[in-house]
């Protein structure tokens, strides 16, 4: 049964500065303190949602960017036969109602899996940002093309590597994606997801799972303890998983006209 997001305004606005967004998005586009305070003036209020809560309902609309502080939750579909397919997984740092705001209806849901703090800004809002300021629209454009690049790996995960190709390639992917946000040291890391979310991203069973996750522990590329995920040998775990960082240019500089 989905359930509706219960959501609490913790008030205001927390400064950028402690931001998970900002880290992320300084990697791409320089951030002066008028960029900053620009989006500052946009952003509406921060909210908690619990977990297990739904953000986005599949077929129902949906018109605001979540900027993600604290918290994991999935995007995913949920077909009649009730099996589900998560297509991502939403870390500190990503945006909620990207890109389901720019179309009339939503085609996936959102599910917090943990207690879940956002800085929530309309898309009206970010659009007319744009319109006055073009570096955001870009920095917005970068994000998509990442997203992009993303999705495609995930195919090629789904479509044509093996089970353990699969598992090795989510995990260094998740490490990347943490350490970005300084949510990981630079061999080792928590991983937030439990086996029933990992092996419905994966496409796999729970019990295949835990086979070909002991079969990177036997092969010495990975060892574990509760959730602590150490990267024994990150070369040969790239290497089996033919993994690539999807790591974003930064956006050309220019002079700026305004």
């Amino acid at each position: 049964m989905m359930r509706w997001a219960t959501t609490f305004d913790i008030g205001r606005c927390m400064p950028l500065n402690g931001h998970a967004i900002k880290t992320r998005l300084t990697r791409v586009m320089k951030l002066n303190a008028a960029d900053v305070a620009a989006l500052e003036a946009i952003f509406e209020r921060d909210v908690c949602v619990k977990k297990r809560q739904e953000l986005i309902i599949q077929g129902s609309p949906f018109r605001s960017l979540c900027f993600v502080q604290d918290g994991y939750a999935i995007r995913y579909r949920l077909l009649r036969s009730g099996k589900r397919q998560i297509l991502k997984l939403i870390l500190p740092g990503d945006v909620i109602g990207f890109p389901v705001s720019f179309f009339d209806r939503s085609t996936y849901a959102v599910e917090a899996l943990t207690d879940l703090t956002y800085t929530v800004c309309g898309i009206d809002r970010y659009t007319r940002l744009c319109y006055e300021q073009p570096q955001f629209g870009l920095v917005l454009s970068w994000l998509a093309a990442q997203e992009a690049a993303s999705y495609a790996e995930h195919i090629v995960n789904l479509g044509r590597r093996t089970p353990i190709e699969r598992l090795a390639h989510l995990l260094l992917e998740v490490h990347a994606r943490l350490f970005e946000v300084g949510l990981a040291q630079e061999t080792s890391f928590d991983l937030p997801f439990s086996q029933q979310v990992m092996a419905d991203a994966l496409g796999l069973s729970v019990p295949h799972l835990n086979r070909v996750m002991q079969q990177l522990r036997a092969e010495r590329l990975i060892s574990s303890n509760a959730r602590l995920i150490v990267l024994s040998d990150s070369a040969g775990l790239g290497t089996l998983a033919q993994y690539q960082p999807i790591n974003l240019a930064p956006i050309p500089l220019l002079e700026r006209p305004w």
